[in-house]
């Protein structure tokens, strides 16, 4: 496999990603997002979010920040990132690229893995900018209730969640999405993966917990449910640790979770070796 093949093709799509309206109108919608919850004019929540009595937890505590970056990934990121890796080949049948790449010494699979590369470099563009939004308007911002909700600034606290709980999810949406395109050359199937994880996520794994579940079956659907919010709410949220312990504590990732997040993850890349 020659890498510079794969360096030359994904820059060309790279320069195609980066000037199309998808990429734009996805930073715009997180800015106005990051921008939301900044104030509290805007919040993702599931039940009872409420911990600690009257007390504000802050908006930029690893806690916060766990909680809403795998919502917003997964309700935002996954529609965006399901056309741009779905599409990237039929696309490129649309235009008949098919002739031109096979005068050249382009192998399929450098072929293959230039497109995904782009697009997966694309969503980390994405996220890294969507994190720089996201502390901008948490710490710089001006509020009326500023020193309520906001704490000193910790970079981690953003990394931590968007690495380990958001990135898992976005490689398998891309992943998934690029090669249901690839194989089927069907539009409408690109967004088979995100429409049915939403659907079972909001009517079954984000918060169906009946008071007669196994705590056995709750810990499988922890692992399950693809943006981690499942886990962090069962696990950390759900019996009140006080307002002190979620400003100040990191959140810990224990290595079930861990692992869930890797096979996620994987899925994901070894879709697009099918």
């Amino acid at each position: 496999m020659n890498l510079k093949n794969i360096r030359l093709l994904m820059g060309m799509d790279s320069r195609f990603h980066y000037t199309r309206p998808l990429f734009w109108v996805l930073l715009i919608l997180l800015g106005f997002i990051s921008f939301g919850l900044s104030g509290g004019n805007m919040r993702i929540q599931s039940g009872d979010t409420a911990v600690g009595g009257d007390e504000q937890v802050w908006l930029t505590s690893e806690f916060s920040n766990g909680l809403m970056m795998p919502m917003v990934a997964f309700i935002f990121y996954s529609f965006f990132a399901a056309v741009a890796a779905g599409m990237a080949v039929p696309r490129d049948e649309e235009l008949n690229v098919g002739p031109i790449l096979h005068s050249t010494k382009v192998t399929p699979g450098e072929y293959i893995w230039a497109k995904f590369s782009a697009v997966t470099v694309l969503f980390l563009v994405v996220m890294a900018i969507h994190l720089a939004l996201a502390m901008f308007f948490n710490h710089l911002w001006p509020h009326a209730d500023a020193e309520r909700i906001r704490g000193p600034f910790e970079v981690m606290n953003y990394l931590r969640p968007a690495l380990l709980m958001s990135l898992p999810f976005v490689l398998f949406i891309c992943g998934t999405s690029f090669a249901v395109g690839s194989i089927t050359k069907r539009p409408i199937l690109v967004f088979a993966a995100p429409t049915v994880l939403f659907v079972a996520s909001v009517f079954f794994l984000w918060d169906w917990s009946p008071s007669d579940l196994s705590p056995k079956v709750n810990q499988w659907l922890m692992w399950l449910e693809p943006s981690g919010f499942r886990w962090i709410n069962e696990t950390w949220i759900k019996l009140d640790r006080g307002v002190e312990f979620y400003n100040r504590e990191p959140i810990g990732y224990d290595a079930p979770f861990l692992i869930s997040r890797l096979v996620w993850a994987g899925i994901g890349i070894l879709s697009v070796f099918g």
